[in-house]
């Protein structure tokens, strides 16, 4: 049902000028694992699952 409203939202937001952020499944990103490093501008991030479905970035 989420998937829907997002894909109905981002249909009417890209029929104007306006550009929308990129949506991007949590599961997408990490898996079957709790956990995936993100590198950024030469840093590296993680970004894990806690035991309460909580995401975490941290450097």
């Amino acid at each position: 049902m989420i998937e829907k409203n997002l894909l109905n939202a981002a249909t009417k937001f890209n029929q104007s000028s306006v550009e929308l952020p990129k949506t991007v499944l949590s599961d997408t990103l990490l898996g079957r694992g709790k956990l995936v490093f993100i590198l950024h501008d030469g840093q590296r991030y993680q970004l894990r699952i806690t035991k309460l479905r909580k995401l975490i970035l941290t450097k």
